[in-house]
């Protein structure tokens, strides 16, 4: 370092200055050396103004003074020094040393340890998604919870079968044909199944007999509710359409041959619940039926004489049928207005289908 001793004359004041640039404003006591100067409690103690020992690194004669293990790069901070310890995530080099990180990324995630609550595990890290039931938190946020105890019984979804009611959970008992899981154990049924036939005792309307059950196809004039629907046959029914042949011919003539009907067969359509029923002469009879079996059919015919005819029947089976067919004669009025000689009617018939 350069040193001026004399400054002989006022013409080398300029180049004195330029010579001892350094030193201007500087005592013995400022300089790095590893010699006690004036004004320092210790050797060197200017350049250790935290006074933990070590040396400020940023000073040059620092540099050349000492080793690197005495020298400080914080000098301002008494717990940053070679010999200190790096504490991870204080944003401090603790020991002065680049090679011990403050924030590492354990697991190679894009996460120091510093933002991972996991630095071990790459599927943890603040940008994961939380999975629940994992065991672990996956997005580092503890408000996204791993588990939730929705129904508040104390069982959380990951242990509870079904977490929106407090009433099923693993403390539970087994209710039969509630159609829970009460206890969340498969084991213990909420039904049994006596005949093996799929459907439990909750919902089988005959749990001994393994041809009935809700899904079973229903048998045709067996007697039995076979699909366990509280009907009897009931998919059954057959159309009973066609053309029913009397036992006795509905045989009439009046009104000087005006009204002349020999009905041997009536002609049935069931559209049901509607019913037709069709004879010669007196046309198609509409009507309904009143109840499974019975039917009821008429037709009016309207002039001077108002013509009425009807049929009150039942299916006595699928191809026959006993009826009352009945013709009335009334008289409408007004001129020409007379049944002649045509009076009221009955017959008793039963009809069978060919």
């Amino acid at each position: 370092m350069l040193r001026c001793r004399h400054l002989l004359s006022a013409p080398l004041v300029l180049l004195s200055l330029a010579g001892c640039r350094q030193d201007i404003g500087l005592s013995e006591s400022s300089r790095c050396d590893g010699v006690q100067q004036r004004g320092e409690d210790y050797v060197d103690s200017a350049f250790d103004r935290d006074g933990d020992g070590f040396f400020d690194a940023s000073v040059p004669g620092c540099q050349e003074t000492y080793a690197a293990d005495r020298l400080d790069c914080d000098d301002t901070d008494p717990d940053v020094n070679p010999e200190s310890i790096e504490v991870l995530c204080n944003f401090k080099d603790d020991d002065c040393d680049e090679e011990t990180l403050d924030d590492e990324d354990g697991d190679g995630d894009g996460y120091t340890a510093c933002d991972d609550c996991d630095d071990v595990d790459p599927d943890v890290n603040p940008a994961a998604l939380e999975v629940t039931c994992d065991g672990r938190d996956n997005d580092c946020n503890e408000a996204t919870l791993d588990a939730r105890d929705r129904d508040g019984d104390g069982f959380d979804e990951c242990e509870d079968c079904d977490d929106t009611r407090i009433y099923v959970n693993p403390n539970e008992i087994e209710v039969f044909c509630n159609g829970l899981d009460d206890d969340c154990n498969e084991a213990t049924l909420d039904f049994e199944d006596r005949d093996n036939d799929g459907s439990g005792s909750c919902q089988d309307c005959d749990d001994g007999d393994p041809d009935r059950y809700p899904e079973a196809e229903e048998l045709c004039d067996d007697g039995i509710d076979n699909n366990c629907n509280n009907e009897v046959d009931e998919e059954c029914a057959t159309d009973r359409s066609g053309t029913y042949y009397l036992d006795v011919p509905i045989d009439e003539e009046c009104a000087f041959n005006l009204v002349q009907m020999n009905i041997t067969s009536f002609e049935l359509v069931e559209i049901n619940p509607q019913v037709y029923v069709t004879g010669d002469y007196i046309g198609t009879l509409t009507g309904s039926f009143t109840s499974d079996v019975e039917f009821t059919a008429s037709r009016m015919i309207t002039g001077g004489c108002t013509e009425t005819y009807t049929v009150d029947g039942y299916f006595t089976s699928e191809t026959e049928f006993a009826a009352t067919f009945r013709a009335e004669f009334t008289p409408s009025g007004g001129r020409g207005g007379s049944c002649f000689d045509c009076s009221n009617f009955v017959y008793a018939v039963t009809g069978v289908r060919r």
